[in-house]
């Protein structure tokens, strides 16, 4: 890029590489660490960094990044100095201001807009919403129907057996199994003793 001049430093005419000493490398990379690793390997999409930071000049001579408005200021002023251009229009009088602090002014910026939700976001989440409303109903569909089959089998309500299948058959993996075994006493014994397995432990 063309600011390698300002810095000191240039390019490798046969591979492109940023060509500097070893003591400047090493400075860079106490500061910026892995930095180095640019030392023998090109720098990725630079013709397109190029075209986006080409406005940004930040060399030893200046040091001036462009910002929206026209009360922009160069890095390093002061807004005293600013208040101290003449009348007629023209340079501002520059004083030290080692014994003063500068503030800093706050970034312009604007707080991120809300995405406004599309009519394809609207239908969707009432889509997904269905969908669950649906598998809510279903799954209480078949568990209301695997305790009638319990109550069926000879388990009244309030018995131990009763109670189990309202605990077990509350997850798929127990209604899954239950709905596998095909006789009375089989469903009940097995509600037993995956009850006493599951306390187990």
């Amino acid at each position: 890029m063309e600011n390698f001049e300002h810095a000191g430093l240039g390019r490798n005419p046969n591979t492109g590489c940023i060509v500097a000493s070893d003591e400047w490398w090493a400075e860079q990379n106490a500061a910026m660490s892995g930095c180095i690793t640019f030392r023998d390997n090109l720098l990725e999409h630079e013709d397109q960094q190029r075209i986006m930071f080409d406005a940004i000049s930040v060399t030893n001579e200046t040091s001036y990044v462009p910002v929206g408005g026209s009360d922009a200021l160069q890095i390093g002023q002061s807004e005293d100095a600013v208040d101290a251009i003449s009348e007629d229009g023209g340079t501002p009088k520059v004083t030290p201001t080692s014994d003063k602090r500068v503030q800093k002014r706050p970034a312009p910026i604007s707080p991120p807009e809300k995405k406004k939700k599309t009519f394809r976001d609207q239908c969707m989440k009432r889509l997904v919403d269905a969908y669950e409303k649906k598998a809510q109903s279903s799954k209480q569909d078949e568990v209301t129907k695997m305790i009638d089959q319990v109550i069926e089998d000879g388990a009244e309500e309030g018995s131990d057996e009763h109670y189990y299948a309202t605990q077990l058959l509350m997850k798929k993996e127990y209604r899954d199994m239950f709905s596998t075994l095909k006789t009375p006493s089989g469903r009940l014994g097995w509600l037993r003793r995956a009850w006493e397995d599951k306390n187990k432990n």
